[in-house]
């Protein structure tokens, strides 16, 4: 969406409620929260623990992010 927005390869450490993931970042192991979008999302793309994933954290919030594509 914003022109800041950033995307880094994560793992899925833990599966959460309502299609929410916990996920581990590879370039400082920081852990986010991410949720499928797009063609993830609409394709019903199953994701297990372990998964290599592209998640995009937002500007405003690194905390939280949507996982674009699956590694």
């Amino acid at each position: 969406m914003g022109a800041h927005e950033t995307q880094f390869v994560a793992t899925v450490v833990e599966l959460l409620p309502n299609v929410t993931f916990r996920l581990e970042l590879e370039v400082n192991r920081a852990q986010v929260i991410g949720h499928a979008a797009g063609a993830t999302q609409a394709n019903f793309v199953r994701l297990r623990l372990n998964d290599k994933v592209l998640v995009e954290l937002a500007s405003h919030d690194k905390t939280r992010g949507r996982i674009v594509k699956v590694l």
